[in-house]
């Protein structure tokens, strides 16, 4: 018992070890000082630090079908701590993205436009940007998503919503 206990630990821990590789800590900063919203109706994003809007962006959010719209309410930008990353690609939908950070668990992220299986933009999905288009997630350009990854902090508080921004 106590050798199988000893074997389901260390595997564990090297589980965890390899999954750490793919982890990458969040930028320099206070996340709670950080905001960030997003404005379905204008598909735009804003982030803001210490209450001075940082950055504007456009943004695709969720198709507007039941199934695939991005949520609405507030959450937390990567609130487990690893949920960030440089790429991934989803088989299901035969389509990835780079520079991604997760909100709710890791389930709606971040991320660039898509990109196909060997990394390359698909031309017509990034066509969209600035409407609904994605299957929940908030896709930004590319440069915009590495801007997100590189300066949005963990702990950032994240407003989703249907209106327009007041500024």
């Amino acid at each position: 018992m106590k050798k199988h206990f000893a074997f389901t630990i260390v595997t564990l821990l090297l589980a965890a070890s390899l999954f750490a590789a793919d982890v990458f800590a969040s930028p320099a900063g206070y996340g709670p000082a950080w905001n960030v919203i997003v404005s379905i109706d204008e598909q735009r994003t804003y982030v803001y630090k210490s209450g001075e809007l940082v950055r504007k962006m456009v943004c695709s959010t969720g198709l507007i079908d039941g199934d695939n719209d991005t949520p609405l309410g507030d959450y937390i930008i990567n609130e487990s701590g690893q949920k960030r990353g440089t790429s991934f690609f989803s088989k299901r939908f035969g389509e990835g993205a780079r520079w991604w950070v997760g909100f709710i668990g890791g389930v709606y992220l971040f991320h660039s436009v898509p990109i196909d299986a060997k990394g390359n933009i698909i031309p017509e999905e990034a066509a969209k940007l600035g409407q609904p288009a994605s299957h929940g997630c908030v896709r930004l350009s590319m440069e915009d998503a590495k801007w997100f990854f590189d300066t949005v902090p963990d702990q950032a508080k994240l407003h989703i919503q249907k209106e327009k921004v007041q500024q």
